[in-house]
């Protein structure tokens, strides 16, 4: 009759083994947790525009193209009105759909503005109305001004107003200077401003209601 094997002992080898793989999986976890949060960082890269960070006097944007030239799902205040290309694609991505959904009537009233412009745009405002020439994000290219045929001048109170709210974010624009967010953004809400800032980062930007300036610090 053939005698059973006792078992073999766990030497101290064996526990340090145990030890030393229990280490290198919570290694491996804590890498992995800390390149998966990097992952999601913006990587992006946005022309951020205010008081702080201001553009050249001889700065202008390239690919800017007139409105009234284009194919557009909006109306025009006037013939003169001009955005980057790729601000206008969007936009016209943008206003195709709400049209798309039974909402029209939007009008675009104001587009790039060079620093010359802006000059004489902040010498007829009332205080705290404008920027100072250099400190406009219309002098990006990327930016216009928007309201509808029926907001009698509270376009926040339109269905126009309310649908750009819900979908601007996933054509890449962001409402720039929301409200009760002037201590940040220096300037106070203007719901007929929207800023070009690309699908990924206007989607975190409507997710958390960072202002951009918020959204640059955090991802900068």
């Amino acid at each position: 009759m053939r005698k059973q094997k006792k078992p073999a002992r766990r030497g101290p080898n064996r526990a340090l083994a145990l030890v030393v793989t229990l280490a290198l999986m919570g290694a491996s976890f804590a890498l992995g947790w800390h390149f998966g949060v990097d992952s999601t960082r913006f990587k992006g890269d946005i022309l951020l525009v205010n008081a702080e960070h201001t553009l050249a006097p001889d700065y202008v944007p390239e690919g800017l193209v007139n409105l009234y030239e284009q194919r557009h799902s909006f109306r025009l205040a006037r013939s003169d009105i001009y955005l980057t290309r790729e601000t206008y694609e969007a936009a016209e991505r943008m206003f195709a759909a709400a049209e798309a959904d039974g909402m029209n009537g939007f009008y675009i009233t104001s587009g790039y503005r060079s620093y010359d412009r802006q000059k004489e745009v902040y010498a007829e405002s009332e205080p705290g109305k404008a920027q100072e020439p250099g400190a406009s994000e219309h002098q990006t290219g990327m930016a216009f001004d928007v309201t509808a045929e029926s907001s009698s001048g509270n376009f926040e109170t339109t269905p126009q107003y309310g649908w750009l709210c819900a979908h601007a974010h996933e054509y890449g624009f962001i409402q720039r200077y929301p409200a009760n967010k002037s201590d940040e953004t220096g300037i106070s809400y203007e719901p007929w401003h929207y800023r070009y800032v690309g699908v990924e980062a206007a989607t975190r930007i409507h997710a958390t209601g960072m202002t951009l300036e918020a959204f640059l610090r955090k991802n900068g």
